[in-house]
């Protein structure tokens, strides 16, 4: 009995630690990439503001050749949506909707995983004096409460940092091939 008590009280006092670090734990996750193209922005630009363009260099979708995939809305811009489902779990289910789009600077999407959570990404395009355009390819997202999604951020980099590496050089390769 008193084996019992001892393990209830360590198990306790675990539980208790974990939610208090937790809730210590930063609400947001950020992950950034960058990459220089050779090329103007108004070249980078129109791979970014399609999802059909972003579709063909997309890190995801080299991950899952079954992957279904439906766009809605205008071919580009704001509105332009795209929805995709997969069996693995690295791709899974979810959508993507173009919510901003300042021509040759800017494009902001919100992205929806399927009950997994909501994240905004945005790429951020900087003209550079060498002719050059500076990709930043940012993923933001909030946990408010969710403690476990508080613990899953501290990982976020590690998940995501390499794909978004990869889709950018991908992106960069496409671009100067034009």
């Amino acid at each position: 009995m008193a084996l019992a008590r001892l393990l209830f009280r360590v198990l306790l006092t675990l539980l208790i630690l974990l939610v208090v670090i937790g809730l210590a734990l930063p609400s947001k996750a950020v992950v950034e990439r960058r990459i220089d193209i050779a090329a103007p922005a108004q070249k980078v630009f129109p791979h970014l503001n399609s999802l059909r363009k972003f579709h063909a260099w997309s890190p995801w979708s080299a991950m899952d050749p079954d992957t279904a995939y439906t766009f809605e809305g205008p071919e580009s811009g704001v509105g332009s949506r795209m929805l995709w489902q997969s069996k693995q779990s690295e791709v899974g289910v979810g959508s993507m909707e173009i919510v901003r789009s300042a021509p040759d600077r800017e494009v902001q999407t919100t992205l929806d995983f399927g009950g997994k959570g909501h994240a905004i990404a945005t790429f951020i395009l900087t003209p550079q004096a060498n002719g050059q355009t500076q990709v930043l390819w940012r993923f933001r997202t909030e946990f408010g409460w969710d403690l476990f999604g508080r613990y899953i951020g501290l990982m976020m980099d590690g998940m995501i940092g390499g794909t978004y590496e990869k889709g950018l050089q991908t992106l960069k390769q496409r671009v100067e091939a034009l």
